[in-house]
């Protein structure tokens, strides 16, 4: 059995900036164990490097609902997770996590150390193409979670460039416990119900075997988003129209359209409306019906309006369900067995509105082959057409939505996770070593879609637009289903041997082999190219990597801790790659310590990425500036609905990283611990999609856009000739590229005051803030380097693909306890993103600054004209809340717990990009004040 040293704790240094006692709360000397970051064992506050640790107290006193939830209330993580947002895109379903706004491919998520499956989803968003799915963890099962900030990639994984965040479970645990929970808001909508336990047996040191299990079961009601009052609604209304008397001019009720010039094809002048709806929705087009445009061929003219509102999430209808069983037995004194199995279930179902077919052309495109197009032009003659029996009957073009189809979707995600293996002590080696499968499947399916063949018959057949909406099978409901996977074999070893002045030499070796595989298979019928408005996303591959890694600890001084790491990969189809790691700790007094770490990364392209797949997706709102407001234009022009297409690049090479972090921590007073951590990383050879709007600005990339070649619809210039290929967009091509990189760094802060009341009790406050200098980003090769931090990074330089960036996440908590009460405040603080259009692709092909530079809504794209009234300074306002938690254990075995988020009911900030819904529900939430109470009870 190896010797295990029992060292002096720093006193009143943490690791992480936090008391130690939030680790090892009773403990009288700290035991060494595994703590993130390392493969040697140790005490926290041991490591060089910057460790968040929440204990379960921590977690309880947040309130937080789920892993998700609890996820997107720490500081150090960007904007990008989704979290189960209104919407969603590619991720709908999904909750991620994003370290250093660096993306979910950046972030390795682990459970007891080891990996999890990504989920089987294609997303195309920069940072997105590997996802953890958060909603396959149990909260319930959770001893604590630990956030190594500064980068894994020599110990865990060569992809772990951001950072690393490790869900540890309960072990050795014994007894039973039960909890229920009810959340709402004030007007009991948004509600939440959650029932979850634990039971174990048996205890390992006197029994040899511990066993038990966790399950978490929960059911989460629709809201709508006329139930999510704490947004800025009348500004709202106001700017885009949001829950206005307004939704959409395509209604049953179709709408035709004539030929701006005859043969042209542009089908853009108001001819009639079928007006035989109810008389309280007929509208008169306006610019006051917000979004709608001065250009809008629907100005001055009646139609009937389709009220869709209605239809719209704030929060989708979902219940979902977590089992974790874990068992341990002691073969020996000196070996362990070892074995963990896994389920999780959820099931969200996500409301609509049902599917249109409108005047402008479409093209449907199938997996393979050229694609087909489609337009709703009824010929003269047609029995619907309104200018038969004129004097010059002409083709018309319609607008008509199918709404006897019910909109909407539903995705549901299960999570599978087996693994068995053995660990224990001999030779003087502390071994552990485990075979692990884990699995995540997907099944999503989209409601209504129109099918082609039998939609074509409007002009196939001449077939009248009601008979062709009464076809059997006109609308289908659509399939996507993907499985993931990862089998994985591990061993490592870790020993100490030597001894120098500061103590004894710790030793670490270890390997992988791991095979990952990805399949994702779309409806047949969107295969073959028969359905209007939804694209393929599809994927079959797999390959195998192998890994060694070493780890070395040289206490080489009393006061000085030396840490190095190596790891070697191997990725099939790439060279090995070794990346390093290695870390400094400097103690000079109990109360004072200067770590710091330098760490390099690699990160193979995902298998979406290179390996026989694709991903095809949608533009919406955007703005053509080669015709939007241009003489011949149409209003569509400046808020296109078109196909994408993020096609896989069996020529992208892997993306490097490297990491550099230095902090220091220290304790001024004996009831204060303060740490200050500073981060700088630097990405190269990004994997990224390519901007749709840096490949329709370069001319060189025109081979990449298609346009319509109908020389009836491209634009004249001032002597009237012909502008060549300057139709209607309706396809953009942008392929996976090795992009310029990113740069980004930081600092994190970390302040932690113990007050002791006496009679009254104690006080404990905490102040966790990111604070985020610069965020760097060159889309392609060559691009100058473009500051984001602050902005909507794809707004502020048109050529990226990077969200909401904001300078400052922080909380700051103050808990009082006294006897059977804890009450805990916490304000939450998140700073504002700025919309200013600064950097975009000028005439000779390069990225330049705008002149002027203006703000994106009202200037550069004019769907939200008056934005700039309300917002002269073109920012959603920094957004500061308030929560308030309360305990009480008076009874026995008993902990009841009430929460308060938001108490003061601050709204949402205003967001344009977000017009649906008018807020950003990755960095804010519409709930307003948020009621939770839940109850818990051991046995």
């Amino acid at each position: 059995m190896q010797k295990k040293l029992i060292v002096q704790a720093l006193a009143l240094i943490g690791c992480a900036g936090l008391s130690y006692a939030a680790f090892a709360a009773d403990a009288d000397e700290p035991q060494r164990v595994v703590i993130t970051g390392s493969n040697l064992k140790r005490t926290l506050t041991e490591s060089p490097a910057a460790i968040q640790v929440l204990s379960r107290k921590d977690i309880e006193k947040t309130g937080a609902t789920s892993v998700a939830d609890l996820m997107a209330k720490l500081p150090a993580l960007g904007s990008s997770q989704q979290v189960d947002s209104r919407d969603g895109g590619f991720s709908k379903g999904l909750a991620t996590a994003s370290l250093r706004n660096l993306g979910s491919a950046s972030t390795l998520v682990l459970i007891n150390g080891r990996r999890i499956s990504p989920a089987a989803y294609a997303d195309p968003n920069a940072g997105q193409s590997t996802q953890y799915d958060l909603n396959s963890i149990p909260l319930s099962a959770l001893e604590r979670v630990e956030i190594l900030k500064d980068g894994g990639s020599a110990v865990y994984g060569s992809d772990a460039i951001a950072g690393v965040i490790n869900f540890i479970t309960k072990s050795n645990y014994k007894g039973g416990e039960i909890s229920a929970q009810y959340s709402a808001d004030a007007h009991s909508n948004f509600g939440r119900e959650n029932i979850n336990g634990a039971y174990g047996f048996g205890d390992l040191e006197t029994d040899r075997f511990n066993a038990f299990v966790a399950f978490d079961v929960s059911r989460r009601q629709r809201a709508s988003l006329n139930d999510a009052v704490a947004t800025q609604r009348e500004e709202s209304r106001i700017m885009d129209g949001r829950l206005s008397n307004f939704y959409s001019g395509t209604s049953q009720y179709p709408v035709f359209y004539r030929e701006a010039t005859k043969g042209s094809g542009n089908f853009n002048r108001y001819y009639s409306a079928d007006l035989s709806c109810d008389p309280s929705q007929i509208r008169t087009g306006s610019t006051a019906l917000a979004p709608m445009l001065a250009s809008d061929p629907l100005i001055g003219k009646q139609f009937c309006n389709y009220d869709g509102w209605q239809l719209e999430d704030a929060q989708g209808k979902s219940q979902s369900s977590n089992v974790l069983a874990r068992g341990e037995f002691k073969v020996n004194a000196d070996v362990t067995a070892f074995a963990e199995a896994s389920y999780s279930k959820s099931e969200l179902e996500y409301s609509g509105v049902s599917r249109t077919m409108t005047r402008s052309k479409t093209t449907v495109f199938p997996k393979e082959g050229a694609g087909i197009s489609f337009q709703p032009i009824l010929p003269v003659g047609h029995p619907d057409n309104p200018t038969n029996g004129t004097a010059t009957p002409v083709p018309v073009a319609v607008n008509y939505r199918f709404t006897n189809a019910k909109g909407g979707s539903s995705n549901e995600n299960t999570a599978t996770r087996l693994l068995a293996g053995l660990k224990g002590s001999s030779m003087g080696w502390d071994w552990d070593t485990g075979l692990l499968y884990n699995e995540s499947k997907r099944h999503q399916l989209s409601n209504g879609f129109l099918y082609l063949p039998l939609v074509q018959k409007l002009y196939t057949e001449n077939m009248p637009i009601k008979q062709v909406a009464a076809q059997p099978g006109v609308t289908r409901d659509v399939t996507l289903d993907g499985k993931s996977s990862i089998t994985q074999f591990d061993a490592k070893a870790s020993t100490e041997l030597g001894q120098l002045p500061g103590g004894a030499i710790g030793l670490a070796v270890g390997g992988e082999l791991k095979q990952e595989k990805m399949n994702i298979v779309p409806d047949q019928l969107t295969v073959e190219g028969k359905i209007i408005g939804l694209v393929n996303t599809f994927s079959n591959a797999k390959r195998d990597v192998r890994s060694v890694f070493t780890e070395v600890r040289l206490p080489v001084l009393k006061t000085v801790d030396v840490e190095a790491a190596g790891r070697y990969d191997k990725y099939d189809g790439f060279s090995g790659s070794f990346t390093p790691k290695v870390g400094v700790k400097y103690t000079p007094t109990a109360e004072f310590a200067v770590r710091g770490t330098y760490s390099e990364g690699f990160r193979a392209p995902s298998l979406t990425q290179m390996v026989d797949g694709g991903t095809q997706y949608f533009l919406n709102s955007f703005n053509d500036k080669l015709r939007c407001g241009k003489p011949g234009a149409d209003s569509t022009d400046c808020a296109k609905s078109l196909s994408g297409v993020a096609a896989s690049n069996k020529d992208l090479v892997p993306e490097t990283s490297k990491s550099f972090t230095a902090g220091v921590i220290f304790s001024p007073a004996k009831n204060v611990d303060i740490s200050v951590d500073y981060y700088n990383i630097r990405k190269d050879k990004e994997t990224d999609l390519m901007s749709a709007i840096a490949v329709i600005q370069d001319p060189k990339l025109a081979y990449r856009v298609k346009r319509d070649q109908n020389q009836g619809t491209w634009l004249r210039d001032a002597s009237g000739n012909l502008i060549p290929n300057s139709g209607p967009l309706i396809s953009i091509e942008t392929p996976y590229i090795n992009a310029g990189g990113t740069r980004t760094s930081g600092i994190d802060l970390d302040v932690a005051l113990r007050n002791s009341l006496g009679a009254y009790g104690k006080l404990d406050s905490r102040l966790i803030a990111s604070y985020t200098l610069h965020y760097k980003k060159a889309q392609a090769d060559g691009d100058p380097m473009i500051d984001l931090v602050g902005t909507n990074g794809g707004y502020y330089n048109d050529t990226t693909s990077v969200g909401e960036i904001p300078r400052v996440r922080a909380s700051l908590s103050s808990t009082w306890s006294i006897a059977t009460h804890s009450l805990t405040a916490t304000v939450n603080y998140v700073s504002s993103i700025s919309y200013r259009a600064a950097y975009t692709t000028q005439d000779d092909g390069n990225v330049g600054l705008n002149d002027p530079v203006g703000c994106y809504y009202g200037d550069v794209i004019t769907t939200n004209p008056k934005y700039t009234t309300y917002y002269p300074d073109c920012k959603v306002k920094a957004w500061t809340t308030v929560d308030l938690a309360y305990a009480f254990t008076g009874i026995k075995n008993t902990v009841i717990n009430f929460n308060v988020a938001n108490v003061l009911n601050t709204k949402a900030p205003y967001d344009p990009s977000y017009g649906t819904g008018g807020y950003n529900s990755a960095l804010h939430n519409a709930r307003g004040r948020y009621f939770t109470i839940k109850a818990n009870y051991k046995f």
